[in-house]
């Protein structure tokens, strides 16, 4: 709760001498992606922990495992598959032709969701982007060495923005710099959490 409203606090500090921070799904964009530094963003949780359970979702978390595995055998071809809601839908991103084909085939299965037998199949949504799983992971692998800068929490993959995300808790034009140089500006972002220590992770 402490970080949380660390967050809050600083976001409307930046909103009152930088101007309006653009919030989407729970992202308060604190620094605009420039051509020379990366995007900079902080997270309010509080409309994903409040949302209610809908048993609806339960085929497509099993048909989202089975496109990730597909992920994992093809990691050139494919990028990290993600769901999107009301209505919901898989989407499987791919990077090359042979990756379109692997990301379009219908997945079937059967799922439990309010313990009745669901047999479905879902044809997911695919749709052509820039990264590859692997050159993600290449990046958070390239960023995040042991030892390496002690400000780095953890990074992750950001299916649905195609880039590799960075969790900070302190951040610096110099960071944001360094990052856009080496990777360019669209590949990756700087989550950041400020007051979080590797303590309470």
């Amino acid at each position: 709760m402490r970080t949380l409203r660390a967050i809050l606090t600083l976001s409307v500090l930046y909103a009152l001498t930088l101007g309006p921070a653009p919030m989407v799904s729970g992202r308060v964009v604190v620094e605009r992606a420039t051509s020379g530094a990366v995007e900079v963003f902080t997270m309010d949780w509080t409309d994903f922990l409040n949302e209610p359970y809908d048993s609806r979702i339960e085929p497509f978390n099993h048909a989202l495992d089975e496109a990730m595995q597909r992920v994992e055998a093809h990691p050139k071809d494919l990028a990290s598959p993600y769901l999107l809601k009301r209505p919901f839908r898989l989407v499987a991103p791919y990077v090359t032709e042979r990756g379109r084909g692997l990301a379009a085939a219908p997945i079937t299965g059967v799922a439990w969701p309010d313990q009745v037998r669901t047999p479905f199949t879902i044809i997911p949504v695919v749709r052509q982007v820039r990264h590859s799983r692997a050159e993600l992971e290449a990046v958070l692998d390239a960023v995040m060495p042991p030892g390496g800068d002690p400000r780095i929490l953890a990074g992750h993959i950001d299916a649905e923005r195609n880039r590799a995300e960075i969790e900070v808790n302190d951040v610096d034009l110099r960071l944001r710099r360094r990052l856009a140089q080496e990777y360019g500006s669209d590949m990756v972002a700087i989550l950041w959490s400020p007051g979080v220590m590797y303590d309470d992770l």
